[in-house]
């Protein structure tokens, strides 16, 4: 989300957040002259090909000693990602959103167990983490203060454009956590998922031109993830067919020239039909062959924005409003 700076008051949080990150600092230091390291050897049983160096998004090269058994992720993706490869017990904290079910699909399972936040440093740091994976996007001063405090800190990519760079994040992560047979395993029930839903095209059917509509007023084109899943159930993004790039804006007017076949947009869980309800009731999308025939997929926040291994949710959708006969 876009944030709005507004003079004083934005220095002010801004002198605040930096005040918080110095105490935490400060305490982190305390801790260790203390003889309390947090940045511990893992209690995992050793396992081969530890010590290991990994390579992150930035191009540091982390070492680990040993398979981490107190892993902090900072990034909703990361949570995804781990859940899909490790025990959920060797997972001491977690983005603030994992904990909600509008957007994670972890939420349940974390209902049950004790695990911290990463966007508390201070609670971070008293987790005493032995691995810490954030997104490529997370402040740099996040990164500097956990790896300043011992913690081995790994940037990941989070916003992908295509299947192979989700596969390529989930092994990443079997590699930094010694659990490479369960990241390639996680990777193959992905890909048998999307080879599923490619394969309910009928051959020889002619591509049907879908448009993505984001929060009624945007739109996912070219780069995108979603144009890569329209893409590979061969159909035709309508958005990146007139020079949309990852996301832009869009207007009523346009919705109606371009004329899609298809609409597919995102609701909160249980406002689905309403949604559609609200989608037809627009001049700019009722006129169209979408709007005529009432093909409009809605999906919930969860499977729309997704970007992990559960991506393959909406390829499933899509693939089924596409094409329903298929068997």
């Amino acid at each position: 989300m876009r944030r709005i700076r507004s003079g004083r008051l934005w220095a002010a949080l801004e002198v605040a957040a930096c005040l918080l990150l110095l105490v935490a600092a400060w305490r982190a230091t305390a801790g260790m002259q203390a003889g309390w390291p947090l940045a511990e050897r893992s209690a995992a049983p050793a396992a081969a090909g530890f010590p290991r160096t990994v390579p992150d998004y930035g191009g540091d090269a982390v070492r680990l000693a040993g398979p981490p058994s107190r892993i902090a992720s900072q990034a909703l993706v990361t949570d995804h990602f781990l859940f899909g490869v490790v025990s959920p017990s060797r997972i001491a904290a977690v983005s603030a959103v994992a904990h909600d079910s509008r957007y994670s699909y972890v939420a349940d399972t974390l209902a049950g167990m004790d695990v911290g936040v990463v966007d508390d440093v201070e609670a971070l740091l008293r987790r005493r983490p032995d691995l810490l994976v954030v997104s490529h996007t997370a402040r740099a001063d996040l990164v500097a203060l956990a790896r300043n405090a011992g913690i081995p800190t790994v940037r990941l990519l989070t916003v992908f454009e295509d299947f192979d760079q989700i596969a390529r994040g989930l092994a990443t992560v079997g590699r930094l956590t010694g659990e490479e047979g369960a990241a390639e395993r996680e990777i193959a029930r992905f890909r048998e998922r999307i080879a599923a839903a490619v394969a309910r095209k009928p051959a020889g059917a002619p591509p049907l031109r879908a448009l993505v509509y984001v929060a009624l007023s945007g739109t996912f084109g070219a780069g995108s993830l979603f144009d890569h899943i329209l893409t590979e159930l061969g159909a035709v993004n309508v958005a990146a067919e007139h020079g949309i790039g990852p996301h832009g804006a869009i207007s009523g007017e346009q919705i109606a020239a371009w004329n899609p076949d298809w609409i597919i947009a995102d609701a909160p869980a249980g406002e689905e039909d309403a949604m559609r309800r609200r989608l037809l009731d627009q001049p700019g999308v009722a006129v169209t062959v979408a709007g005529r025939t009432g093909q409009i997929l809605v999906l919930d926040h969860r499977r729309f924005i997704t970007m992990s291994q559960h991506a393959a949710e909406p390829v499933e959708a899509v693939a089924a409003a596409l094409y329903p006969d298929a068997p």
